[in-house]
Parts: C-alpha cells; structure tokens; sequence
C-alpha cells in the first residue's frame, strides 16, 4: 500500500481536485483506493457529491479515537474509491487535539490496520501547515505537491520543505514523492517560466505531465462530480489521466 498526502500550505492550488481526479482515475484502472479528507472546509467530500450535514462519523472522530472502528467512518463512493469524510466540525481539531501525547501520529494510528484494504490512500490536506497537515505529512510515505505555475506558489515550497524536515525526525522515510504543475495556462510567460524555474530547480521531481487550468476543472465539484464524469473529453481528464500513470510508475 502506498500512501500520499497532497499537500502544499497556499489554498487554491488544485489539492482536492488532484486528489479526487487521481484516486478516481486509480480506481479506473483497477486498482483498490481510499480518499481522506482533512480539511475543514470539507471541499473533497462535497466533491464526490456527499452533503457534510448529513454526516454523523467523519476523520474528526478518527482523530478523537484512533482506536475507534474505521469502517464506521469510510463511506462508499459513486466513483470507484472510497472516502473518509470531513466536516466543518474539524475546525475544532486544532484546539481540541492540542494537549494530545502524539498528536502529530493520530491519523497514522487510525489508518495502521489498512495495509491489507487498499493499494493507494490519498490524503487532502488543509492549506496550512498546522495540525492537520502534520497529520497528513506524518500518515503518508510520500508527499505529492500540486504547484500553481504561479510565483508566490514556488515561494512557498520551502516552508512545506521546511515542515517535511521537521516530520522527518520522527518518520524519516517521508519525502517528497513528486511535484505537479497545476492550472497552467501555455499562453502566459509567466506560466512558463514558473513552470521552467521549478523543473530547473526540482528537476526529475516534477512530473512531466502538467495540468492545463479549464473552466470544467472549476465546475465538476460544483456539481459533487470528478472531472472525468463531468467533462471526460477535456484536456483536464486526459492529463490526470496521464499524470496517474506517472504516479504508478514512481511508486508502483
């Protein structure tokens, strides 16, 4: 089993919808996957077309109770993968959680009985590097960065590499898996260069698929769908597509 937290601190990078689109395109081709959603504002369990207020279990109450029954909390998906959902409940995490011996593990510990369920668990962390992200970064064996070609986006690398080092001291295998560019549009220089400076500086740790930003990408979870049930044919659904087999061949 392989598990990766996709994470990186600035919002609006295209974290959920990597997420999302990556674990459906894994379940696509066969493979066994589980979605968790760590951020507040629940914007990965809407995605796949669930109401937070209808939910009664969520990753809140694995946290609180790393020991509890995790398959209370897992839900079935319309799309081939199956999540652990959030709700605006999480937001108490921080507070809550904080005089927790081992906070930084909870996520671990809950998910440490599912070696044998799933092939892939794809973790979608907050925009912030706060408690919830320490979780994710410390569940996961690699951390996949969805990078806007954008130049306050690469600025922001190194406090998540800064995190990552911190989390190394206690989970030294962790390490960054991969960088993806996200919603890249060819037509702007800046776009490129961005897109040049980070391949220079990262190198083989980029992926050579990028993700063209497109309008369907923005409107799929509008509609609680992923990209490649809304709009299969754009260029959006064929690059994740894509980018899963890259995804495959880095960590099998």
């Amino acid at each position: 089993m392989t598990i990766l937290a996709i994470a990186m601190q600035k919002g609006g990078v295209g974290k959920t919808t990597t997420t999302l689109s990556l674990g459906v395109e894994l379940g696509r081709l066969g493979r066994r996957v589980l979605l968790v959603d760590m951020d507040a504002q629940s914007n990965l369990t809407q995605a796949v077309g669930i109401d937070p207020l209808t939910l009664t279990q969520t990753v809140y109450d694995l946290l609180l109770e790393p020991s509890r029954e995790i398959g209370q909390v897992v839900l079935t998906t319309a799309y081939g993968v199956d999540l652990i959902p959030a709700t605006l409940g999480l937001a108490r995490a921080e507070m809550v959680l904080a005089g927790h011996v081992g906070r930084e593990l909870l996520l671990r510990r809950a998910l440490s009985g599912l070696v044998e369920a799933y092939d892939y668990i794809l973790i979608d962390s907050p925009p912030s590097l706060g408690l919830l992200t320490l979780n994710a970064l410390a569940a996961a064996d690699a951390v996949l960065v969805p990078l806007q070609s954008h130049v306050f986006a690469l600025n922001a690398m190194a406090h998540l590499e800064e995190t990552i080092r911190l989390i190394q001291q206690f989970h030294p295998r962790l390490h960054i898996g991969g960088i993806v560019m996200t919603m890249v549009d060819r037509r702007t220089s800046v776009n490129m260069a961005v897109d040049q400076a980070a391949r220079q500086e990262y190198g083989e740790l980029v992926y050579q698929t990028v993700i063209p930003f497109h309008v369907k990408l923005v409107e799929a979870p509008a509609v609680g769908q992923p990209i490649q049930r809304y709009a299969p044919g754009s260029s959006s659904a064929v690059a994740y597509a894509q980018l899963t087999q890259e995804v495959i061949a880095r960590h099998g």
